[in-house]
């Protein structure tokens, strides 16, 4: 028991390391490729040309830390049908941001209704993370450990609903000039906070007092 209990808080401090780098290197690669808006270049614009294997590392450590903190979750949490979804969103959601790696803007690979392999990928990945982030809070709405982590979470789910939504507008009509490096920005780092707060908490398993989820 022991032994199970150091494997899920390491995999919950890989989560967080992780979801740390995925934080930062957005932002020191932004500062470093000025030839690139930040406000109007999205993120994938980032991962081609000039230190681009920064923003590559990047989408990455995102699916490194949706995965681990997949694998956390249930081993630390009782388990509801609500955290199971959470479970199986995150993982998705780590695949899709592997992909996003994998598959460069621009690139070579497969094509789906959604547009290229990393335009799929990168929807695939907002909704996702969004579903998942709703599947947390229902179930952990009702565990007082959880209720500050909840509370944060809505918060993120509306900052990041509103991004996704200003993002998926900007590609449908982009004459309406939305800011797309802007509202991507507003999707990815309310998520990232999130599920870091929530992988440190994980990663210190004695000061979880374990209660029921709602089912």
């Amino acid at each position: 028991m022991a032994g199970l209990l150091r494997a899920r808080s390491f995999s919950a401090g890989v989560a967080l390391t992780r979801s740390a780098f995925a934080a930062i290197a957005p932002v020191s690669v932004s500062l470093l490729r000025l030839d690139l808006n930040v406000v109007r270049n999205s993120l994938s614009y980032y991962a081609i040309g000039p230190r681009g294997a920064l923003q590559t590392l990047a989408f990455l450590a995102l699916g490194v830390t949706s995965v681990a903190l997949a694998i956390a979750l249930p081993s630390n949490c009782p388990l509801s049908s609500s955290l199971l979804a959470c479970v199986w969103l995150l993982f998705l959601a780590g695949v899709a941001s592997f992909c996003l790696a994998f598959y460069p803007m621009g690139g070579a690979g497969p094509s789906t209704p959604l547009g290229d392999a990393h335009q799929t990928a990168g929807t695939i990945g907002g909704v996702t993370e969004l579903a998942a982030t709703l599947a947390f809070i229902t179930a952990f709405r009702a565990n007082p450990i959880w209720h500050g982590l909840v509370r944060a979470a809505k918060l993120a789910f509306s900052f990041s609903l509103i991004g996704a939504i200003l993002a998926q507008l900007a590609i449908w009509w982009p004459e309406l000039g939305i800011s797309m490096g802007a509202a991507m920005w507003l999707v990815v780092i309310p998520l990232l906070f999130l599920w870091g707060a929530a992988a440190w908490k994980l990663s210190r398993p004695t000061r979880l007092v374990l209660a029921d989820s709602s089912p």
